[in-house]
């Protein structure tokens, strides 16, 4: 009897502290900031969606004690995007909701008055704080016009014919500002250089983007920017089939992309690209809240000084340009990081 009543009482002690392992184990995953990442689309853009989501990849594994980030994919059907939005910040779920750019603006206001206590970083499109106050959200935005001067400057630096252009998703004022940093660079370098500025008027097909692109290079143009997320794969095909033609990459390091893809082709006519750098800039926000230094309620710079934005640099880069190209290249970055060339903004 003795014997059986130990049994039950080593049983009984196994379940409680098994029960209390996994009690502790909800404690902690409950304790967790939850943030989601709402894009309006989805990955494989290699540009910037992808580089949003590998942002949410260092979260994971560096704070995986602290933080559990989630990437939400809502697809290029704009019908839909208000009611999977709405949904996020119904479920209470999240603690942090990551979105933005410039068409997510306004259903975003609406959503955070209804929703006072939802946290929001919201990215790629300045929010107006004096209109619209909240003590719950950031803005994050990127200097995109500085790392376009860098890559404008690069533009005319490779250009035989001395007409280069810009080849955007659609006319708003991140992209007017990307064109307009783009545009100084390049007439800083040579101040004769034609800059046209094109308009694919889309962000997700690549058909347009080629047509676009095809139309500038069959004019003599010999550098694109292609700046329009999944359509701007479409100026990389284009320039496959011209001789003696380049392209400039945007967000991610889309040369070193299409490297690692196998995409030799397309990665030796990739001089370069601007890199939007939207992963440091989610981590380095995910550190500040952790840290509980994040002040809400206004408006973040992020540009060349902090490393924001950059212009890439790879195989391609290193032989289109010569050594000393490339440090002109450099001193003009370490002037603009430290404020000794004001850059043109559509801000």
């Amino acid at each position: 009897m003795k014997k059986l009543l130990a049994v039950l009482m080593a049983v009984l002690m196994v379940l409680c502290l098994a029960g209390c392992g996994a009690k502790e184990e909800e404690e902690v995953a409950a304790e967790k900031i939850k943030i989601a990442y709402c894009i309006n689309g989805t990955t494989g853009d290699k540009s910037f969606f992808d580089s949003g989501t590998e942002g949410v990849k260092w979260m994971n594994e560096k704070y995986g004690d602290k933080v559990e980030a989630t990437t939400l994919e809502f697809t290029y059907d704009d019908t839909t995007w208000r009611s999977q939005l709405e949904n996020a910040f119904m479920s209470e779920e999240y603690d942090i909701i990551i979105v933005g750019t410039y068409d997510m603006l306004g259903m975003t206001v609406e959503l955070t008055e209804e929703y006072p206590d939802q946290k929001v970083w919201f990215y790629d499109e300045q929010w107006d704080f004096d209109a619209n106050p909240r003590e719950n959200v950031i803005s994050l935005l990127f200097k995109q016009n500085e790392g376009s001067y860098i890559v404008g400057y690069m533009a005319a630096m490779a250009s035989q014919t001395g007409h280069v252009s810009f080849c955007g998703g659609m006319s708003n004022t991140v992209l007017l500002d990307f064109a307009a940093g783009y545009a100084q660079g390049a007439k800083a370098y040579n101040p004769d250089c034609v800059v046209d500025v094109t308009w694919m008027d889309s962000f997700s097909d690549p058909t347009k983007g080629k047509d676009v692109a095809g139309a500038s290079y069959s004019q003599g143009v010999d550098v694109v920017f292609a700046c329009g997320g999944g359509a701007g794969l479409g100026v990389f095909e284009a320039a496959l089939e011209y001789e003696n033609v380049y392209v400039i990459g945007v967000d991610g390091d889309q040369g070193a992309m299409w490297e690692a893809a196998g995409e030799t082709e397309k990665a030796a006519r990739t001089i370069t690209s601007m890199k939007k750098n939207v992963n440091q800039g989610f981590f380095d926000t995910c550190t500040k809240e952790i840290e509980g230094t994040l002040e809400y309620g206004q408006n973040y710079r992020l540009g060349v000084d902090g490393g924001y934005v950059s212009a890439a640099q790879t195989s391609t880069t290193t032989t289109v340009f010569t050594a000393e190209q490339l440090a002109a290249v450099e001193d003009i970055t370490a002037k603009i990081a430290a404020g000794e060339i004001k850059v043109d903004t559509a801000f």
